[in-house]
């Protein structure tokens, strides 16, 4: 598995301004409960949040005495807002780290700085937002990227023996397969090569390549009504192959056919080339 310090190569994300530094760790109520809550809609309401406000707490001051204030949702993870002018918002979803990676020897859980119920263990509205957007696999880990030119969140999503997947967009519905995110110059920390290819393999079981055991699979770009693959498989040939938006894969070709209609091969070597070895 490739490093998480590595995943964000080639994506440029808006990055986070710091939380900033409290005077003190748990501001004493200095002002009255009705006029925090009063205070947390209102922030919520001016950034333009969707979030029923379900509890909100003054968690002190920063240096400017611009109030923090942890907000909680009804459905869904919370914010940390600084009541300056322009307010900053922090999704406590940025704020906690990866919680879920249930790959050996890979478990970490970062110290949260969200404190209220829902808002410090982002796992459950992240498996949600996967579900959502249709990943139906056995999700084995899930985090929080960083934010996109939009200030999303861009959350990856890594399966038990299959490809995983990005997650972007105002509701993460916009989902990006890791065959498609490497090719295109990201990287996925939680998938590998072999789930690539099984996934793959998966594609192709029941059609006239079911029995390439397939080594390698790569992304080699779209058509306008599909996208296509190249796979290399176990016993050193390769093919080329279309998936439409119904998932079926069509137009399947060795890469002698393939080559011979402009689409070469890269993973697997003519057989000219072979025959030297």
């Amino acid at each position: 598995m490739r490093s998480l310090a590595l995943l964000l190569s080639g994506l440029a994300l808006t990055a986070l301004s710091p939380v900033p530094a409290l005077a003190q760790e748990s501001a004493p109520r200095t002002r009255p409960s009705f006029a925090v809550d009063a205070d947390g809609e209102r922030l919520v309401a001016e950034a333009g949040l969707d979030c029923s406000v379900r509890e909100v707490d003054l968690r002190g001051y920063d240096g400017n005495g611009d109030g923090l204030y942890e907000i909680a949702c009804r459905e869904g993870a919370g914010y940390l807002i600084l009541n300056a002018r322009p307010a900053v918002v922090h999704p406590c979803l940025m704020l906690q780290g990866i919680r879920l990676d249930q790959r050996p020897n890979r478990m970490r859980q970062a110290t949260p700085q969200c404190q209220l119920a829902g808002n410090t263990d982002p796992v459950p509205e992240l498996m949600a937002r996967a579900r959502d957007a249709g990943i139906d696999c056995e999700i084995d880990a899930v985090a929080v990227l960083g934010l996109d030119a939009d200030r999303h969140p861009l959350i990856e999503v890594g399966c038990r023996d299959r490809d995983g997947a990005w997650l972007e967009g105002p509701d993460s519905r916009t989902v990006t397969a890791c065959l498609i995110v490497e090719a295109q110059g990201g990287e996925c920390g939680f998938t590998d090569g072999a789930e690539r290819a099984r996934e793959v393999g998966l594609w192709l079981a029941g059609t006239e390549a079911a029995a390439c055991d397939v080594a390698e699979a790569v992304f080699r770009g779209r058509t306008p009504d599909a996208e296509v693959y190249e796979v290399r498989c176990g016993a050193g040939d390769g093919l080329t192959f279309e998936r439409t938006s119904h998932s079926r894969a069509i137009d399947i070709r060795t890469c002698e056919d393939s080559a011979a209609v402009g689409r070469p091969c890269a993973l697997t070597p003519p057989p000219a080339d072979r025959d030297r070895h």
